[in-house]
């Protein structure tokens, strides 16, 4: 091993190769439960994920997604276990762990064959589709008229886009500093939903994201 080499102020900050690490994990609320290496491990997972979407790119007959076109890794329990420098039983817990903030799901493929791993999106992620299709959908009905009632149970199907008031999104929500990570708007919107008496943005729709 090499002696101790610290940087210099001339030296730059790179290394040859990294793994995504989201932010959020560090800073949500709804994470706190995740110890650090069910943090690094959701990493690695998410590194090996980005294995299976370049396997698409390639056009390979291997491919890692079911018949729903959901992504998935393959990735055995020792494997890890060595990439980590975990025991079994600390492995098992960050597995968990991630489970329960529904950051993982897994899929038994039958005997002795390693499970099917799904890798979910954090919050941060979901949010910030779920911001863009309703900029995508006001910008689609941005020429229809205002209903003036945020409630949307009265509403029409017809009508049911124009509860929001697109400036107010823009000027009132988007420009606004929430206390939450820079990464997410989601302190925004909220701030936006109590201030007109919106208790889901999926009312808004005739159809549902999901």
């Amino acid at each position: 091993m090499y002696e101790f080499t610290p940087f210099k102020k001339s030296d730059k900050l790179q290394f040859s190769s990294f793994i995504p690490f989201p932010r959020e994990l560090l800073e949500r609320e709804e994470y706190k439960i995740l110890n650090p290496n069910a943090m690094l491990l959701f990493s690695v997972l998410a590194d090996r994920l980005d294995l299976s979407f370049k396997q698409i790119d390639k056009n390979s007959k291997v491919k890692f997604y079911d018949d729903k076109g959901n992504m998935y890794v393959i990735f055995k329990r020792d494997e890890i276990q060595e990439k980590l420098h975990l025991k079994r039983s600390a492995l098992n817990t960050a597995l968990n762990l991630l489970k329960d903030c529904n950051l993982i799901q897994e899929k038994k493929q039958g005997k002795n064959l390693p499970n099917i791993i799904y890798v979910g999106k954090t919050i941060g992620m979901i949010e910030d589709e779920k911001i863009i299709k309703f900029r995508d959908v006001q910008n689609q009905h941005s020429g229809k008229n205002e209903i003036n009632s945020p409630d949307c149970m009265k509403s029409t199907p017809h009508n049911n886009y124009n509860n929001i008031n697109k400036n107010n999104i823009y000027n009132n929500g988007y420009n606004k500093k929430s206390n939450r990570s820079k990464s997410s708007t989601f302190g925004d919107i909220e701030d936006y939903k109590k201030r007109n008496g919106i208790e889901d943005f999926n009312c808004l729709y005739a159809n549902k994201f999901n």
